[in-house]
């Protein structure tokens, strides 16, 4: 019978990949020049990364699983030595990956892309949109099963989309990678959550959207998972053990499940 559900939560309760595209798209937005979007967002993903993948941090960003684009609007508050040097970098990395993109889309203009570097970051952080279903499926779930949230990232940023998705109370525990030095697909993340709701593995199901980290992850520990696919994707050589479209599904799958034991 299961008793507690693991939950991801970028792009599996919160909008993560459509909010960090319209805030780029809305800072952009503000100089009066004629930018193709298409071409500009794919011109910025290809900077950051080329950029982060270039710091002397990336090792260890790498491990606790923070984004290049995710990059662009943390604070990296902290006293880990690992944090002290990213906030060291953090305004020249912004400022270069934004420098970098408006140059390639023949923008050479230092003071434009200095605002929009800080522009991007403000604009950002009043983005936190869960999708349709999220609330109303934690509510269900929540009066019948311990809930768990283990996410990858930098702790400020992670925190601010649990708060800014008033998600906090949903759950009885909580592990970001960046509080551990250790994320997903890492065994000792998911025994962190599973430790913090004293549940067993076998008792247990994740449900996520990434294949690698929270599908993969979990079930190298004997956790069951619900792959959440709303794009119709393959899941190649990784087979979860349920895949839906929505999550207003899990409560359904899971209630079947247990019926069958």
């Amino acid at each position: 019978m299961i008793s507690s559900i693991l939950f991801d939560l970028d792009d599996t309760l919160i909008v993560e990949l459509k909010s960090a595209e319209e805030s780029f798209i809305e800072t952009v937005g503000q100089i009066d020049y004629d930018i193709d979007t298409g071409e500009f967002l794919e011109c910025i993903r290809e900077q950051a990364k080329e950029i982060w993948y270039k710091l002397p941090t990336i090792d260890y960003c790498l491990k606790i699983g923070i984004s290049s684009w995710e990059a662009l609007w943390a604070d990296f508050t902290g006293n880990d030595e690992h944090f002290k040097k990213l906030q060291d970098l953090a305004e020249h990395y912004r400022f270069e990956t934004w420098n970098k993109t408006l140059i390639k889309l023949n923008i050479n203009n230092p003071d434009i892309a200095f605002k929009l570097s800080n522009d991007f970051k403000r604009i950002r952080n009043t983005k936190h949109e869960l999708y349709p279903d999220a609330k109303e499926t934690l509510d269900i779930l929540k009066q019948h099963y311990k809930l768990g949230l283990i996410t990858n990232g930098a702790p400020d940023l992670q925190w601010k989309k649990i708060h800014g998705g008033n998600l906090e109370n949903y759950f009885d525990c909580i592990a970001i990678s960046g509080e551990y030095g250790y994320g997903k697909p890492d065994a000792r993340l998911f025994q962190v959550v599973l430790d913090g709701l004293k549940a067993e593995k076998r008792n247990s199901i994740m449900v996520g959207n990434n294949l690698n980290s929270d599908i993969k992850g979990a079930q190298d520990i004997g956790i069951k998972t619900i792959w959440i696919n709303r794009i119709n994707g393959d899941s190649g050589n990784i087979k979860p053990d349920y895949t839906v479209d929505s999550l207003k599904r899990i409560y359904g799958i899971i209630i079947a499940q247990d019926n069958t034991k």
